[in-house]
């Protein structure tokens, strides 16, 4: 997890504020037809022709820069896959590539500075309608209703996705529907060979993980004489910790019928103790704290050195992360761990909700008419190649499935490439993943080991009261303002010793959360759910 410094919160609140003048500014602008060619109607239509015929067919669009592109690859904005994407879609696409660690604090300051790209996705609805109330996006009706063909049928056979795209009455983002290893995200996996050679069981309650940790930290269960391994590592580490005890950060509760913000629940203290008594007992990397890429937690996971690692469930990433594991200590034998049980209940690790990313346009796009023909070209057939590759290249159709010819290829030429497809019409079942998979041993084993991951990423229903979560401005204004406050105050709990308890902590951000207007936003939030409760599914 990742923690800013008091200097660093100062600073992104001030860039924050700054960002809201702009937004604001953007929002003035809209109202007088902001971004709209000259003598046409807001509705971008006039008498004569469509105003957008003529434009040129240019489109940017944001992506996650996850450092993956090889160097004799190219760049995130110029490699194989982006000439590919201009020449097959028509559409001269330019690639704004953003941190993934601080996408939507780098999207803040490009729409402040007007240099935002056109289209704008996030996984987060939540950061979508705080772009709504910032007067950053614009509605996207009347350009799907009338230039789409391919999304428009899309949306027709789900109907279910247009509850998450509305916002207000009005359609603001694209998305299409996640399939089941999309909805699957957090997982966790274990050494069982640790377990096996210190005589252990699969810890299945809090307490018993407790202890299988502290087994793994004083019992040298790598065997080599020295006092050199760590419990517990990962990237989603404080998630997993707040999604087992049902008070994730970011998430409304409903508790006895009332709505209820995450980080004010008895059960968030719950969470903040757990931190600091992993941290305090060593049952997880000192630096867990500030390691911002988790470079050092995959690190020690890859080489043998951690237990228990906390971070995607399977495929992807956890799959190059456990070949690399085995090159480095062929005997390892990870396997899915399920989610342990809390004095507040049994629940699953943090899982997505139907939409698979949701794509919006900037308020000042010039040429929503060629996005919109772009994304039809995603829809409809770009997705599968960014996907998979090059058919008799990089995989072959095994019973219509795409199975990989050389994992190796596909890692170095590919592996980058499914992200720039933000919307795709795919269809997938469990068993697709050996299929999938490389027909090599190594493949297959892996792909044997993530579809376990899925069946127990998914084995477990993570709590999520509501489908989506609301959105006005004050509660958007009290999120940004209140996270950083949150991850300072956890960092004390956490690393300052007794002076700081889990319940001073909690106490705190009650408090935080009262100044800033959280009982105004609680009963917005009231009236939110009772308007829209008879919708929800």
């Amino acid at each position: 997890m990742k923690f800013r410094q008091k200097t660093k919160w100062v600073a992104s609140a001030a860039v924050l504020a700054l960002a809201g003048t702009m937004f604001a500014g953007c929002s003035n602008q809209t109202e007088k037809g902001a971004g709209i060619p000259s003598g046409t109607s807001p509705s971008g239509t006039n008498a004569s022709a469509d105003p957008y015929a003529s434009l040129p067919k240019t489109v940017s669009i944001s992506m996650f820069d996850r450092g993956a592109v090889s160097s004799d690859e190219g760049t995130y904005e110029n490699n194989r896959w982006v000439k590919w994407m201009k020449e097959q879609s028509g559409i001269d696409v330019k690639i704004v590539p953003v941190p993934r660690n601080q996408a939507q604090d780098k999207l803040n300051v490009l729409i402040a500075s007007n240099q935002a790209p056109d289209l704008i996705w996030e996984y987060d609805r939540t950061y979508i309608g705080k772009l709504i109330t910032q007067g950053a996006i614009q509605p996207i009706d009347q350009y799907i209703e009338k230039y789409s063909t391919s999304y428009k049928k899309y949306l027709q056979e789900h109907p279910e996705l247009k509850a998450y795209l509305t916002f207000e009455g009005k359609m603001y983002a694209v998305a299409t529907e996640r399939t089941l290893d999309s909805v699957a995200n957090h997982g966790m996996w274990i050494r069982q060979d640790w377990l096996d050679k210190l005589g252990l069981k699969t810890p299945t309650t809090m307490d018993e993980l407790i202890e299988v940790a502290k087994a793994f930290k004083d019992k040298d269960p790598d065997g080599n004489g020295k006092a050199d391994t760590v419990p517990l590592v990962g990237s989603t580490t404080f998630d997993a910790y707040s999604a087992m005890n049902a008070a994730m950060s970011n998430q409304w509760y409903l508790e006895n019928g009332k709505m209820k913000y995450g980080p004010t629940l008895d059960r968030f203290g719950d969470s903040m103790a757990l931190e600091k008594l992993m941290y305090e007992n060593g049952l997880v990397d000192k630096e867990y704290l500030t390691d911002k890429n988790f470079q050092r937690a995959n690190q020690l996971w890859t080489t043998g050195k951690a237990g228990i690692y906390v971070a995607s469930w399977g495929s992807g990433a956890m799959e190059t992360h456990i070949k690399d594991m085995w090159k480095n200590v062929p005997d390892a034998n990870p396997v899915p761990l399920e989610p342990v049980s809390t004095k507040n209940g049994k629940f699953g690790l943090y899982q997505e909700t139907k939409p698979f990313i949701f794509v919006a346009f900037n308020k000042e796009m010039k040429n929503p008419k060629a996005a919109v023909e772009y994304l039809d070209w995603l829809v409809d057939k770009g997705w599968m190649t960014l996907v998979n590759g090059t058919e008799g290249t990089h995989y072959k159709l095994v019973n219509n499935v795409p199975q990989q010819l050389d994992s190796d290829k596909y890692k170095k030429e590919v592996s980058y490439a499914p992200e720039y497809a933000v919307l795709r019409n795919a269809k997938f079942s469990p068993a697709d993943l050996l299929v999938k998979a490389a027909p090599d041993a190594v493949s297959q084993k892996v792909a044997a080991l993530s579809q376990k991951g899925l069946e127990t990423a998914m084995k477990n229903t993570f709590r999520r009261d509501i489908p989506y979560q609301p959105n006005f401005t004050e509660l958007n204004d009290i999120q940004t303002a209140l996270k950083p406050f949150i991850e300072d105050i956890r960092a004390k709990v956490t690393m300052q010793g007794n002076s700081y308890t889990a319940p001073w902590g909690l106490e705190e951000i009650r408090k935080e959360w009262k100044r800033l207007g959280g009982e105004k936003v609680e009963a917005l939030a009231q009236d939110w759910y009772e308007a829209n409760k008879a919708s929800f599914k």
